[in-house]
């Protein structure tokens, strides 16, 4: 379960966030206004989701757009702000999913899931192992859930 932790960590570090603290999450429910999920098949089956408040979510896109030379500023959080999401759900889940290749998983991602909204709960009793992280970085608090069960 690390994996998604480290591929989040590198993944977030390319976008231009070094100074990062990762902590067993304290995220709660009525602060995930935007949620963004995708399955994880093959040989694990499971879920990674990054779930965060309005505000952390926007601030980590403007980052993105910043890095393409786009402004943001003044801008709803519309499409492109939740496609960015579901990209950045893609990156990090498609870079755990290499390190487990690399120890012997074959599995695969399934496209995301972008949810908005307010007090948005996830309830995966099915799942063997997961781990909950917050990343905290210059855009505030976005929290990380990977969870999987094996198949073989």
């Amino acid at each position: 379960m690390s994996l998604f932790v480290t591929a989040a960590k590198d993944v977030f570090s390319e976008i231009g966030f070094l100074d990062l603290s990762v902590t067993d999450s304290t995220f709660a429910a009525e602060h995930a206004e935007i949620v963004s999920s995708l399955g994880i098949v093959g040989d694990l089956q499971g879920y990674f989701v990054l779930r965060g408040d309005r505000e952390s979510v926007y601030n980590f896109v403007s980052k993105i757009l910043s890095n393409m030379g786009m402004d943001s500023e003044g801008e709803e959080f519309g499409q492109f702000h939740k496609e960015a999401v579901g990209e950045i759900v893609n990156q990090v889940s498609g870079r755990a999913v290499m390190m487990l290749a690399e120890q012997g998983y074959d599995c695969n991602i399934t496209p995301p899931t972008i949810l908005m909204g307010n007090n948005i709960q996830i309830d995966m009793k099915t799942l063997e192992t997961h781990v909950t992280r917050d990343i905290r970085g210059p855009y505030g608090t976005i929290g990380i859930f990977a969870g999987i069960k094996k198949m073989k």
